[in-house]
């Protein structure tokens, strides 16, 4: 392994993942230093169960693309299948009578997501491939002001009120774990884009996208990082300098190496801190994150959660998100302890919790101005700190190598 490479970088989520399969592909020489392969799709690839990103959705064009993702089964096989919860105790599956008398405000959605947004949100992640969010935000207006909109006022302003109460924002905080009013428009639309359908050319009870559960290899992610013109090493980055003779990494288990190029694809809390003090480099404020747990549980829940495979709640309750997997086994995302107070008890009638993950940052979610990528020469953030997900963090990946590869256009 040498220590003078042209490209280094740090971290390998989705953002880290595709930049160095994009420049594995042009076959120029890269690092890539990381403490685990999968960053937040932190899988257990025994018991098939993902602690952070959960599922994937079919408007991810850009990291399905990687063949990163090993497919799964459904999340929801079809909307009957699913359950919506109010704070009053109310209960009823997405196409219901509470639902179809919010027929006009649904029309009005699915027709303004189908013909406006999905269109161009899809053009400006293909944007974002290859320039700043901040320049693919001044290419359509109307993205630039969802971007930092927040999604109550958008829901109003747009007229979606009624259907967005009863079912859309229940999906949107299943996504998130994020109290709507502290969302931004765009990344509300982004994931509640599976709940668009086309009513006339699909069978009405069926997502136009798919929502997927995924599989991932990491040790198989890691051999393919690691052919061609790539290396991977398993260690955590220490501090990070501006040397005469380029970028300067140091490891924790005390490896030293010097780059032309510097992709910071760690998480942005972690990047702001290594980069601190640099001369030159600006200081990255870095917006509000929510906090998640993530638990596989076996257990017998109760009667009422019995009837439907997911179950989605308002964002006044503390539990997102739980979902059968069969034999008894659930996964939940509650926004606190739940086995703090026996929370679970109010949902299971007996309960055991076989895995648990806490995100202390699980996705940044509030609403705050685009920040930069291009930090300095040479040194190019990436992450998922413009846009929450896989596939934002995915673009911001494809962008950083780009960059590298002299393809961009800002």
């Amino acid at each position: 392994m040498a220590n003078k490479v042209e490209t280094i970088i740090v971290g390998a989520g989705a953002a880290g993942m595709n930049c160095a399969l994009e420049l594995q592909k042009a076959n120029r020489e890269y690092l890539l230093i990381s403490p685990n392969i999968g960053g937040r799709i932190c899988n257990d690839e025994e018991r098939h169960m993902n602690y952070g990103a959960v599922f994937y959705f079919g408007t991810y064009k850009h990291m399905l693309a990687s063949g990163l993702l090993i497919e799964g089964k459904d999340v929801l096989p079809n909307l009957g299948a699913g359950c919506c919860h109010h704070d009053d105790g109310t209960q009823y599956p997405p196409i219901s009578a509470v639902t179809a008398k919010d027929a006009p405000s649904l029309l009005k959605y699915m027709k303004w997501m189908r013909e406006e947004f999905i269109p161009r949100y899809t053009k400006f992640k293909d944007d974002c491939c290859v320039m700043e969010v901040t320049k693919a935000l001044d290419q359509d207006p109307m993205i630039k002001e969802l971007f930092t909109e927040s999604a109550e006022h958008m829901i109003e302003r747009l007229g979606f009120g009624p259907i967005c109460h009863d079912l859309i924002s229940m999906f949107a905080h299943a996504c998130t774990g994020t109290k709507i009013k502290d969302l931004t428009a765009l990344d509300y639309l982004n994931t509640v884009q599976p709940l668009t359908m086309d009513i006339i050319n699909v069978p009405p009870l069926q997502l136009l996208f798919d929502l997927k559960r995924f599989d991932f290899d990491s040790e198989g992610t890691k051999q393919r990082l690691s052919q061609g013109s790539g290396d991977v090493l398993i260690d955590n980055v220490a501090e990070v300098a501006k040397g005469e003779d380029g970028w300067q990494v140091k490891t924790e288990s005390g490896k030293a190496f010097t780059c032309d190029n510097l992709v910071m694809a760690s998480p942005a809390t972690v990047t702001r801190d290594l980069l601190a003090g640099i001369e030159g480099v600006p200081e990255i404020d870095v917006r509000g994150a929510s906090q998640l747990t993530g638990y596989l549980v076996k257990g017998k829940i109760k009667t009422k959660y019995a009837h439907h495979l997911v179950h989605l709640f308002d964002d006044t309750i503390p539990i997102i998100y739980i979902a059968s997997r069969g034999a008894s086994e659930y996964e939940i995302f509650t926004e606190v302890d739940f086995e703090v107070g026996n929370r679970f008890d109010e949902y299971f009638d007996e309960v055991e919790v076989i895995g648990k993950k806490f995100w202390p940052e699980a996705l940044y979610t509030q609403a705050h101005d685009a920040v930069p990528q291009n930090l300095a020469p040479g040194l190019i953030m990436a992450g998922d700190v413009n846009g929450l997900g896989m596939e934002p963090a995915c673009i911001s990946g494809i962008y950083a190598a780009n960059k590298v590869l002299g393809k961009t256009v800002d």
